[in-house]
């Protein structure tokens, strides 16, 4: 909330106003990033880290200030790792009969408008799965 009249980015701003952060609308600002409407997950990582968090509130992942997340990094590490292991673990791979994957945004929320599916199979031989082996006999 404003204690004061202020003015943000030229617009005026009364005291006692609050302001919401549209998180789509700074992910899509063509004054911050190049080709704002084009998936490039790249553009997060800087040298050989992601960067989920920063000064600038470019993205805010995780909200900000006193109400910020207290688990950024425990969470970023989580998902990585996650990540990682299902990479490493899987062989991923399209439906049969499924054309080109269409990286596209509903109108109506932050999901894809259409859902992507995928066929997951164990890198390792069955052997190496106790639990897996257990429930396929």
């Amino acid at each position: 909330m404003a204690r004061q009249d202020t003015t943000l980015a030229g617009y005026f701003v009364p005291k006692g106003s609050h302001i919401l952060v549209s998180r789509p609308g700074i992910g899509r600002n063509p004054k911050t990033w190049d080709e704002p409407l084009i998936y490039k997950p790249e553009r997060h990582l800087t040298g050989d880290e992601v960067m989920l968090t920063e000064p600038d509130m470019r993205l805010v992942s995780f909200g900000t200030g006193r109400r910020g997340c207290v688990g950024t990094k425990l969470g970023t590490y989580m998902i990585v790792t996650l990540l990682g292991r299902l990479l490493q673990g899987f062989d991923w791979t399209l439906p049969p009969k499924t054309g080109k994957v269409e990286l596209v945004e509903s109108k109506e929320n932050l999901f894809m408008a259409k859902p992507l599916l995928a066929c997951v199979e164990p890198r390792l031989d069955p052997n190496m799965y106790p639990k897996l082996r257990t429930r396929l006999a």
